[in-house]
């Protein structure tokens, strides 16, 4: 969807559970913000700002961290509000993780829609890919087109025949978001033992993830789409392309990328000024877009 106005929620609303990597349970509450404030954490007092600067960390999951506070797998509740063009938003966290929930983006964005979507009077701001940008990491990489649209396409490429390999697109502007925000995050039973000896997944269940063993799903609701892991990386894509700050619009290709290879991609859109920030009805005139 494209949208003219910044947008932020009507009033507070707050969720909790599991973190997935820590095993903490934690709450957070979100809050309305006025315009041109970003997305905003705050944990202990201090302020940090969900925005590349402020990214710490990329093992298994994306982490900011600010005057020594930090808040680890954002990557879902992001995406969240990149799907529903939430610009503004305070978030008060009472721990060191976003808890996973379901570990899709559907619980945060049912809660949003719950409490209700506030337009704002500001004019939204977008960031329009102006030329192409390639990144690598050994045999994985991210490459961007400049394009009308914002288009996002996951690859995977695993030894495995459920997942196999596998593409999936979504496009901001004409798909609906419930292709990607239900599909939960996944592991392999055989890297459980490894993950939990790097202090890593320790609230992980099949309530939480997608495990597989083998060529078997373990979950006995098997899967939300016959490709859900590769929807579900191209949700944290989404999700970790926010800390642009801004909405993008390009033609986005990964190729069995992660959170550091995606973190990569952003400060490389930065570093090269790959992108010229527009106001959402300059563009809307000039492509002739649908507005919402």
């Amino acid at each position: 969807m494209f949208y003219l106005n910044q947008r932020t929620i009507y009033k507070k609303t707050s969720i909790n559970g599991i973190g997935l990597h820590s095993g903490d349970f934690v709450s957070i509450t979100l809050k309305p913000a006025k315009a041109n404030s970003g997305i905003i954490f705050i944990k202990n007092g201090v302020k940090i700002p969900a925005h590349i600067n402020y990214a710490k960390g990329f093992e298994f999951s994306t982490t900011i961290e600010n005057q020594g506070e930090k808040v680890q797998t954002i990557e879902h509740i992001m995406a969240s509000l990149y799907l529903l063009g939430i610009d503004n938003l305070i978030i008060e966290i009472n721990g060191d993780e976003v808890p996973i929930l379901d570990g899709s983006a559907s619980e945060f964005i049912n809660l949003i829609k719950k409490v209700g979507i506030k337009t704002l009077n500001e004019e939204k701001v977008y960031a329009v890919l102006e030329k192409d940008i390639y990144v690598e990491d050994k045999d994985k990489f991210i490459e961007a087109f400049v394009s009308d649209e914002p288009i996002f396409t996951f690859e995977a490429k695993y030894n495995n025949q459920i997942i196999g390999n596998k593409r999936f697109t979504f496009n901001q502007f004409k798909d609906n978001y419930n292709l990607v925000s239900p599909a939960r995050t996944y592991c392999f039973y055989e890297e459980v033992e490894f993950l939990k000896s790097l202090g890593l997944a320790k609230g992980g269940s099949l309530e939480n993830a997608v495990v597989f063993k083998e060529e078997t799903v373990l979950n006995p609701e098997g899967l939300r789409f016959d490709n859900e892991p590769v929807r579900h990386k191209l949700l944290d894509l989404i999700g970790d392309l926010y800390l642009l700050g801004y909405p993008l619009i390009g033609n986005i290709h990964s190729f069995k990328g992660g959170h550091a290879l995606n973190a990569k991609f952003v400060r490389k859109l930065i570093e090269e000024n790959a992108f010229s920030l527009k106001k959402a009805n300059e563009i809307s005139l000039r492509k002739n877009i649908k507005v919402a």
